[in-house]
């Protein structure tokens, strides 16, 4: 292994190490926007038909390493009519760096309520389980030699806990959630998920007779709400992006986190019942230095209701 290729890789594990213990390493996708369940429990309900989603996820790519960073998410959620709620589920599983990973299932469930015909306010509620797992042998140490390393592997289930609201129009999309609420006031740690706060608003207009526009901001606040004595607990998410839909059948956006990644993703829909994308990240700022391209692929399908 050459040298410039051995400081990467520790560079990186540091890095990664340090993002799972200050919970600056949350799950994050490119394309969230199209199945928000994960961040926001409410996200689910309105449409009567089956929705079934999934976004595989991969990091690294290019850097030599043994095996890139894998992520996969599948949402799965439907509306009944009968109790005016939403009813989904949500699974995921995120390899957050070399050594760390997190399976994290739970039920989904959001009341809605029909302010007018063409706006919905949805109150949701997640419950399910985490489990976090940190394993000392795959990492990379600065000093190896350090009595306090843990020789086995490290891991913790524990409940998971989400709230979140939102509210759609035909033309405004506005939510906010918070995650890993049974964690609230609780000293962040490497196998513990800190408490999240999300909020976001995307628009939809028109630009022309065939396209449609849709700005998006989303804000995330991760470890507030957690026990902290350094600021470095406390991390700040910020990304804009914009999507542009021709005759709503394809589409091409182009987003930015900020300091962290730019973001370019195209897609297509066949008959409203399938939706295929891709979306690919290129590392800017001070992850431009240590990480190499991300890659998201994703895949909608709707399953009619027999009503």
């Amino acid at each position: 292994m050459n040298n410039m290729k051995k400081y990467y890789i520790i560079a990186l594990s540091l890095l990664f190490f340090c993002s799972s213990l200050f919970a600056q390493g949350e799950f994050r996708l490119s394309e969230q926007l199209f199945s928000r369940i994960k961040q926001n429990p409410s996200a689910i309900g309105n449409d009567k038909n089956l929705q079934v989603f999934n976004v595989n996820r991969m990091q690294w790519v290019g850097m030599g390493f043994d095996e890139a960073q894998k992520s996969t998410l599948i949402n799965v959620h439907s509306y009944f009519e009968s109790i005016q709620s939403g009813v989904g589920l949500s699974f995921s599983y995120d390899e957050l760096g070399i050594a760390n990973n997190t399976l994290n299932a739970k039920l989904a469930y959001a009341y809605n309520i029909d302010f007018t015909e063409n706006s919905l306010l949805s109150l949701g509620l997640g419950a399910g389980v985490i489990n976090k797992t940190f394993n000392p042998s795959r990492h990379i140490w600065l000093h190896p030699t350090d009595a306090t390393i843990p020789a086995d592997v490290l891991s913790l289930t524990d409940l998971d806990i989400d709230f979140g609201m939102e509210l759609s129009t035909r033309y405004l999309l506005v939510g906010a959630s918070a995650n890993h609420l049974t964690n609230v006031g609780k000293e962040v740690s490497s196998l513990m998920a800190p408490t999240t706060m999300n909020a976001y608003a995307r628009g939809l207009f028109a630009a022309t007779n065939s396209i449609m526009i849709a700005p998006a901001v989303l804000y995330t606040n991760i470890g507030a709400l957690n026990q902290a004595n350094f600021d470095v607990y406390q991390h700040n998410i910020v990304e804009v992006n914009a999507t542009a839909f021709y005759n709503n059948q394809y589409w091409f956006g182009l987003g930015y986190r900020w300091n962290n990644a730019l973001a370019f993703s195209a897609g297509l829909e066949w008959k409203k019942a399938f939706r295929l994308g891709y979306s690919y990240e290129l590392s800017v700022g001070d992850a431009s230095q240590l990480t190499s391209s991300t890659h998201e692929l994703m895949l909608s399908v709707v399953i009619p209701s027999k009503k």
